[in-house]
């Protein structure tokens, strides 16, 4: 069985441990790939290519337009294999996509890790365990160990190990305990450094925060500590063009403002990638350009 989700939150490698458990479970292999939004389309390409007759789970990886270009190596990979894409997001301009061939299932009540627990491991009670917390986790709810198991992650612990710890019934360990307590003081750093890059703008009548973030500080983090602000939204910008959106207004839909980047997610969190470097010298300038976009879209929308 192959195992495709992503690979920075609890969700994507709650479900993969979820997968984990289940193919021990079974007595078969379980070959993970840890993937986000913007290299999903490769790793469909390269399994399109060699897997024939193979069990195949997309889980926490919903569509965006890039995806759309990748439509013949997901046909391609439906036709030669059982594919079964799980997952929470806006599938509202998936398109062509959908009729690839692969059995959906999709919930925007509930996480991945829930809708793979229900869909592999119903009757058991870690996974369900697991499942919880990443809900927890998505859904910004209050839970300590969920938001502890996600600075372990966003620390660089080795995912490989995280998963199988998690899969063997481990939730919490001393190895755990390191790398969170070391990734206090990275966290310290990258929020100090985002204050220093943060420009509030106003967006067809809407506040937005946005930031430039080092790469090591994750988006989730980086977008609570900008949502502190109290504006409409925020974006998150990286060195390497990675946009994070996040709102505090209902009234603002980041997934279509992320699909205008090539992106896409949920009304409520999304994500996007510029094809360009940001850094200290352009980030002002790039601001600027992201605020005229969005406004273009914003305005479209009000027409």
């Amino acid at each position: 069985m192959h195992c495709i989700a992503h690979k920075k939150d609890l969700d994507g490698l709650g479900s993969h441990a979820i997968l984990h458990r289940y193919a021990k479970e079974q007595g078969i292999e379980a070959v993970h790939h840890f993937s986000d939004y913007d290299s999903l389309g490769e790793t469909i390409a390269e399994l399109s290519r060699s897997l024939t007759s193979e069990r195949v789970v997309i889980a926490d990886l919903g569509c965006n337009a890039k995806l759309h270009r990748y439509a013949g190596e997901l046909r391609r990979l439906c036709e030669r294999n059982e594919v079964v894409w799980i997952d929470h997001h806006d599938w509202d301009d998936a398109g062509e996509l959908v009729k690839a061939g692969f059995r959906l299932v999709l919930s925007t009540e509930k996480c991945a890790a829930e809708l793979v627990q229900e869909e592999f491991m119903p009757g058991d009670e870690h996974s369900r365990r697991i499942a919880e917390l990443a809900h927890a986790h998505d859904f910004r709810e209050e839970n300590e160990l969920a938001w502890k198991l996600y600075d372990v992650i966003s620390s660089g612990y080795d995912r490989m190990r995280f998963v199988e710890l998690l899969a063997s019934g481990v939730l919490w360990c001393e190895e755990f305990e390191r790398a969170y307590r070391k990734y206090q003081e990275a966290k310290r750093r990258g929020y100090e450094y985002i204050d220093a890059h943060t420009m509030v703008l106003e967006v067809s009548g809407y506040t937005c925060a946005m930031a430039l973030s080092e790469k090591y500080l994750s988006s989730t983090l980086a977008c609570l500590h900008l949502q502190r602000l109290g504006t409409d939204f925020v974006v998150v910008v990286y060195p390497d063009g990675k946009l994070s959106f996040r709102r505090n207004s209902e009234r603002v839909d980041l997934g279509r403002i992320a699909r205008a980047f090539g992106g896409g997610g949920r009304a409520t969190a999304a994500g996007a990638k510029l094809d360009m470097k940001v850094d200290e010298e352009n980030y002002r300038r790039v601001f600027l350009d992201i605020a005229a976009r969005i406004e273009r879209v914003l305005e479209a929308e009000s027409r």
